[in-house]
Order: C-alpha cells, then structure tokens, then sequence
C-alpha cells in the first residue's frame, strides 16, 4: 500500500525519497522549465525570497566554479570553498542549481589558461579541481558541503564561447570526463551560444558548429542557447535559430540531446546602449513578452528557461540593456522607480508559475500559429489551461482598444475562466493586491466553444479546475506558522463526486481518505477504491479549513471525478495536492 500511495504522490508532488550514501537522490521540481539567472537578489537572509514568492525553480548562480578561486595557489593542493559553500548554501529547498564551471575568468585571465586557449595550463590539477568541486556539491552523502541544503547535478563549462580563444571542444571533453569521474548521475551542459537575434545562425555556424563537429557526438548532454531582443516579436524569430541549432546538433551526433535557453530576456525602459539603438519599451510590453519568450520555446521542444540577467536588475551598473532586464528594480539607472519596487513582469512571472506549474511538459499542443494570433494548450492535473496573444503590435491599422476575436474549441464544462497574464496597471508598482492585480471575465462555454477578445495583454484559459491555497499560498510545497487556512477553488465540477484525501503523522493519522460518512479511512492500495465524501460545490471559492494543528508535514488532495461511478477514477479526476510544512 505504501509504495501505490508514494508512487502517486511523487508522479504529483515531486517529493523525493532518500536515497543511500554514495546514490543520488532525485531532485524536486526537476522537470521544471522555470528558471532564473540568477534568481538571488542579494538581500541577506533570505537572498531567494522573492523568487520563492513567483514560483522560480531553476537558480544559476551568478560566480562561476572558477578553478583560480578555488585553487589560488597552484603550488599547494589546497581548495578555498568559502566564496562557494556561501553562494550554493544559501539556495533553498525547491530551487535546483545549474552551476558553470571554468578555469578562470576569460575577462581577466592571472594564467591559469594557455594563451589565446580555453585550456588550463594543466589539464592533470585542473581535472582534479573538478572532480573536487563537483564531489562536494552533488549531495551524495560522499565528501559534501556541510549543511548543503540543494545537491548540483547540472554542470556547464564556461558561457557563450569565442572564436577569440582556441581549444573549447577539448576543454569541454576534459571537464565533462571529471564531471562524470565524480558524479556519474550529473549532466553537462555545453555554454551558451550568445543571444541577440541579429545574425544568430551565422554565429552558430561559425563558432559553434566546429566544436559540435570535434566533439562528435560525445561530452556533452545538454545544448544551451541564449536569446534576447526587444519585446515587439523578436521572440518568434527563435523558430529559425533553432532549425539551424537542431540541423547542426542532428548531423553532429547530438540529435537527441536536450535544449534549454539559460539566457533569455527582454528589457522595460529606454536603455543606453552603444551597440544597439533599443526604443523605450513599457513594463507591460516587458511582461507580456516574459510569457511569450516561455511558452513560445516550451511548445518547440526546450526544456527550461532561465529569465536574465538576473530577477533584481543591476547587472554592468551602465544603465545598459542588461540593467533594465531584470523584474526588480534597483534604485539604480534611468526609467527606474525605486529600490525594490516590483515591475508588472514580477507578478506575471508569478502568475504563469501559478497556472502552469506541474503541466505536463511533454503534451504541449500548437493549436494556432497564424495571422499573428498564438494558442497553445497545457494539461495540468488533468485539467487544460491555453494560453493565447495576438502579436497586435505588427498590425499597421492598430489603435488602443482594438481586439482580436479567436475561438477555441474542446473545452470540457459550461464556463470559461479568461485571466489576463498582465496586471491590469501601468507599473508593478501599483499593484496593492495580488489577488485582484489580473483582470478576469468568465465566459460561456457552448458545445465546447467559447470565443475571445485578444487585446495587448496574453491570456490564460481554464476549464474546470481545483486549486489548493495555505495561508494563501498556491504553490505545490509551502512552509507556513500555525494557525492554518486551507482554501480552495473550483470551476466545472458542481454536482461531481468530491475526494479527499490526507497525510497528517502530526495528528496521528497517516493517509487516509474521506468518506460519505465523514470517517477518516487509510488510503487502499488501490486508489480505484477511494471513495467520495460530498458532491462537488457550484463554482466559487471557499475555506476547506481554519484553525490550529500541530507542527509538523502535512499533505492534502481534493478533487472531483468527471465520471460519476462511485469510486476515484484518476484518469478523469481533476485535483489538487499541496505539500505544507507547519512550524
């Protein structure tokens, strides 16, 4: 019975299970696409507050595992680990870590790399360095960081390679031979090829593809581009960068590898740069592109996304592209509102982590491309949400106020809940209130087909749908104080039989589950016997909840079964599950 319930709750909660010293424990949230470089914001002692609060789960760090830190002496076989057990201590659990990894800064080089070469001037100390920084960061139980909270498994050596320096295709292969020495459940990432639009495919071809040519298929697991560019369609250009990557990466023996964008991003404001004339762009126009630069990529088969640089801006300190990228102001620079302030894309980022967070990534459906209108269709908890934008800026008639209409077909219930992915203000900083940030409108749903009215701002689409909150949070884990809230929504289910199950060591009562007679009964073995408790309320809000319990873990699932036999039937089950710590 213990293994079909955990097996269950790790397919929905991503919680992980504890593995032996020297065997890798799975990561949780690892198939999240939602990253951050970096997600810190510097403010000590909770530098990952705010990317808790958006639903960030993907960090890259932003000092690179630089073998010249770490080994300053090359004389003595000696490590200084402070700069990084600092740097990789402080990520907390539910944020996982890509960390580069190199020999010393390309910058600013004091001759631990042969001239003009990527290369260490030896191979034999810096493998070593390697293995070393790697064995003490992959959580193994083996030689680890103590007190290390997050394990790294995801390594990539150096970022944007030149043509400048020579010798990268083997720098790759002797790190990616010490990565694996030290952990061979680790997975290398290949750096980044730089993301501007302009004359992408010629950069790739030029500098990228003989590396992938000399590695030949081997050294590598994972290819990272980058990609930047204005908020006015620069993002759709990823289409043909990324034939020429996936032509390249197919006839190098690397067809199979996956593809994430550890560098992407937009900016708001008018930023001074002398290598690029970027006009002013608005914080909405920012946020509305930081959806689409995620799903766009998402339904083309990339991985993982990491916004930069980085979630608080502040990045060369030169008022440049790269310091009005970021989702935080920093009292710093031109168009900015003050330390601290929130822009608009802070709230959408959070709202997209919301409502698409636990989707399955590998059932991304393309339902429309075309006449500048984009729809696509996630599955989560077995419900569909779409997301949807008309790209109004290339139509050369538009004026404020005009929309877009689009029809959707296939959704399941009578409504339809459309929720604007940007906050309906002019800047973050007016927003007082989460909840009521996102205008809404509930439509009706009719044979399956509702129609919409695409204006500048993307859109969410939901069906029937259960969503958890604690303390009014909706994230999948939540550590809150005592005294407790559990509320819930629900569209599309009235009169649907209602489960609801719960994990409670605290209160003596292991998993167990609701039934008709309002007694707690242990979870069977087979989940088909799970039987309901209530039928499903009308659509609205409500408290399952309040009061005072224990410290200690607590999970909760509720949901409702679209076919009405009497027992679970989880494959048309729409549900909810919340992971919660009590302190």
């Amino acid at each position: 019975m213990k293994k079909t319930v955990t097996r269950f709750l790790l397919s929905v909660l991503c919680g992980v299970w504890l593995a032996p010293p020297g065997m890798a424990q799975p990561l949780a949230f690892q198939d999240s696409p939602f990253g951050f470089h970096p997600a810190s914001i510097g403010q000590i002692p909770a530098p990952f507050s705010a990317a808790q609060d958006i639903g960030v789960r993907w960090h890259r760090p932003p000092v690179y595992a630089f073998w010249s830190l770490v080994q300053p002496d090359r004389t003595r076989s000696t490590y200084d680990w402070s700069v990084y057990d600092a740097q990789y201590g402080l990520v907390p659990a539910g944020i996982n870590i890509l960390a580069n990894v190199d020999v010393e800064p390309k910058r600013n080089p004091g001759g631990y790399s042969l001239a003009g070469s990527y290369l260490p001037v030896d191979t034999a100390a810096y493998q070593a360095f390697v293995r070393a920084v790697v064995e003490r960061y992959d959580g193994d139980g083996v030689n680890d960081m103590p007190g290390l909270t997050v394990p790294i498994r995801y390594w990539q050596v150096s970022n944007e390679i030149s043509n400048q320096l020579s010798g990268f295709s083997e720098l790759q292969r002797i790190t990616y031979t010490a990565i694996k020495d030290a952990c061979p459940d680790c997975y290398v990432v290949i750096g980044g090829v730089g993301g501007m639009p302009a004359n992408y495919p010629g950069n790739f071809n030029g500098v990228y593809l003989p590396i992938l040519q000399a590695l030949a298929g081997r050294s590598m697991d994972i290819f990272d581009f980058h990609w930047y560019g204005n908020a006015t369609g620069d993002y759709d250009k990823m289409d043909e960068a990324l034939a020429v990557v996936r032509a390249g990466l197919q006839q190098t023996g690397f067809g199979s590898v996956p593809i994430w964008v550890t560098e992407m991003g937009t900016y708001s404001g008018d930023p001074a740069d002398d290598r690029f004339i970027w006009p002013f762009q608005t914080e909405a126009e920012q946020a509305g592109d930081l959806l689409k630069r995620f799903v766009h990529p998402l339904a083309l088969g990339v991985g993982k996304i990491f916004p930069a640089f980085g979630l608080k801006e502040g990045f060369k300190q030169d008022d440049g592209y790269f310091d009005h990228t970021g989702l935080i102001y920093d009292g710093q620079g031109s168009n900015d509102l003050g330390l601290g302030i929130k822009k608009l894309g802070y709230y959408a980022y959070k709202k997209m982590t919301e409502l698409l967070e636990g989707a399955d990534w590998n059932n991304i459906q393309t339902v429309r491309e075309s006449g500048d209108v984009y729809v696509y269709k996630f599955t989560r908890n077995g419900t569909p949400v779409y997301v949807a934008w008309w790209d109004y800026f290339n139509d050369p008639a538009y004026t404020p106020g005009k929309t877009m209409p689009v029809t959707l077909t296939g959704l399941p219930g009578n409504t339809a809940l459309v929720t604007e992915a940007v906050p309906r203000f002019s800047t973050g900083a007016e927003v007082t209130d989460y909840a009521t940030a996102f205008r809404q409108q509930t439509l009706a749903v009719t044979g399956g087909t509702v129609t919409l009215a695409l204006g500048e701002s993307p859109v969410f689409v939901e069906g029937p749908v259960v969503s958890l909150r604690v303390n009014g949070s909706s994230h999948v884990t939540v550590t809150v104080a005592d005294p407790v809230t559990v509320d819930y929504s629900i569209r599309g289910g009235q009169g649907r039989e209602f489960f609801l199950a719960l994990d409670a060591p605290a209160m003596g009562r292991p998993w167990s589950f609701l039934n008709a007679t309002g007694q707690w009964v242990p979870l069977p073995a087979n989940l088909n016997d799970v039987t309901s408790f209530t039928t499903a309320p009308a659509d609205g809000d409500y408290t399952l909840y309040t009061g005072t319990v224990p410290a200690g873990a607590y999970s909760l699932c509720l949901g409702y079964d679209t076919l009405s036999n009497g027992r679970l039937n989880l494959d048309a089950a729409v549900y909810d599950c919340v992971e919660t710590t009590v302190r």
